[in-house]
């Protein structure tokens, strides 16, 4: 009923094509089944590594400090004291007392993005070079920031923005983070 095999030997060559292991032959080894006869599939892009990246931060923080911009610039001007003349309609009232609202609005934007962006790219930037997120880089971001928006009145004002910066920073980062 069963046949009795030879030894099998283990040095035995690979690339021979005997009748009695057919299985060693290189059309065998090399047979690709399921999956694996399937092109590879295209690189795909990870959102979270696109997130993690410095300049993606940047832009985030710059897009939500224009946002917020345009919600205090808005908050701000209505607040103003507006001195408008009663015996004109309401409409005209209305249209007097908002007639700088868009300006207003623009202004705090851009400059809210501005803080934003600067601060949260150097952030970035000094958590990868120190590798790790803690309170100083906070404050290191926060230094950087104010003496660059400080640019244009000087040293002085450069050196009063970055300790501002930095110790705003220092006490966000105490109270909300750590």
């Amino acid at each position: 009923m069963w046949r009795v095999s030879g030894p099998v030997l283990c040095f035995e060559d690979a690339s021979s094509t005997s009748p009695a292991n057919p299985y060693l032959s290189e059309r065998y080894r090399s047979l690709k089944y399921g999956a694996a006869t399937l092109p590879p599939p295209p690189p795909q892009l990870d959102p979270t590594r696109l997130m993690d990246g410095c300049t993606s931060r940047a832009l985030i923080g710059g897009v939500g400090g224009a946002v917020m911009g345009l919600l205090m610039g808005g908050f701000m001007h209505t607040m103003q004291p507006m001195n408008v003349d009663t015996t004109l309609s309401t409409a005209e009232q209305i249209r007097q007392s908002y007639k700088g609202f868009g300006q207003a609005c623009t202004r705090m934007s851009r400059n809210f993005a501005k803080v934003g962006c600067v601060y949260a790219g150097v952030e970035c930037t000094f958590e990868r070079s120190r590798a790790q997120r803690d309170i100083p880089n906070a404050m290191y971001a926060g230094c950087v920031t104010g003496a660059v928006l400080a640019f244009q009145a000087g040293p002085g004002a450069m050196a009063m923005g970055c300790a501002g910066f930095a110790a705003f920073s220092g006490v966000i980062e105490t109270f909300l983070a750590h």
